[in-house]
């Protein structure tokens, strides 16, 4: 059982690692669908304990409405949320012109580039990792 898990937690962070290179690049193509602005306005924060890793941390989820061509959309997560947001707050956000449901931070590019980084850092440590145990083995 112990070789197993040896071997598999490697496969998990080598895919879970593909995931957020393939996620951060496929960002990084479509950034430039988001051609429109809107100012939205959070409208609610909620906390949640998070505890899938080591650590428990606590977790936002920031729900905004906003409005584009006379849609209004209501209560959608935000793609940017942290621990300083507040009922009321407006936040600069980007959209798809063609189907403005889809929004997005500010800062697509920096964001994707942390993801593919990220997700590289993870795949290489889990390629490590396997390489090692299967040489244990």
């Amino acid at each position: 059982m112990q070789k197993i898990t040896k071997l598999l937690f490697p496969i998990i962070a080598i895919i879970m690692g593909i995931i957020a290179i393939v996620s951060g690049v496929h960002k990084m193509v479509t950034k430039d669908l988001y051609d429109s602005t809107v100012t939205a306005t959070v409208v609610d924060v909620q906390e949640e304990w998070d505890h899938t890793g080591e650590d428990s941390e606590l977790v936002y989820h920031v729900y905004i409405d906003y409005e584009v061509d006379g849609v209004k959309y209501e209560h959608v997560e935000s793609p940017e949320s942290d621990s300083t947001m507040q009922v009321g707050d407006k936040i600069e956000l980007l959209y798809q012109s063609k189907d403005p449901s889809k929004i997005s931070g500010k800062n697509i590019t920096g964001n994707s580039v942390i993801m593919i980084v990220i997700g590289a850092v993870v795949a290489i440590g889990g390629i490590i990792a396997e390489i090692r145990a299967l040489i244990r083995k």
